[in-house]
């Protein structure tokens, strides 16, 4: 699916519409150049698995956890931010073996900084920046 944003608000649309249709045990990749949406698309998956705490990007601490509700079940919400870690030393602290489990959502900003040690099935969402206000989101399964 690609489609084209021009409003924050419309990003997060984009996101609520994913988190409907997400069961647990699913990886988010999230592919972007700073400042292309990817926050602001977090934000709105989190809105739509019905997190009601206000969402920031991890950057300092690397990762956040939100608890949530899918199918009568609780799971854990994984939301990293993977931007400044400096080294694989850095992101093997977080134990991605152990988060990346059929009881967590976990959405990953900066993936492409353990593109190899993603898992191979994952919803990749690549942000494009076409203007000041436009966002061309691409969401594909693999």
């Amino acid at each position: 699916m690609e489609v084209k944003t021009n409003t924050p608000f419309a990003t997060q649309k984009i996101a609520q519409d994913l988190a409907k249709n997400l069961k647990g045990g699913e990886v988010i990749a999230l592919f972007g150049d700073l400042g292309a949406g990817k926050t602001v698309f977090v934000q709105g998956l989190a809105r739509g698995l019905g997190i009601k705490r206000r969402i920031i990007s991890p950057s300092f601490v690397f990762m956040r956890t939100y608890p949530i509700i899918l199918s009568h079940q609780t799971l854990t919400f994984y939301h990293l931010d993977l931007y400044k870690g400096e080294s694989m030393a850095d992101l093997a602290s977080l134990g991605l073996d152990e988060i990346f489990s059929p009881e967590s959502v976990v959405v990953l900003e900066w993936a492409d900084r353990i593109k190899k040690e993603l898992p191979k099935k994952r919803i990749n969402v690549f942000f494009e920046t076409i203007d000041e206000k436009t966002r061309r989101i691409s969401i594909k399964r693999s």
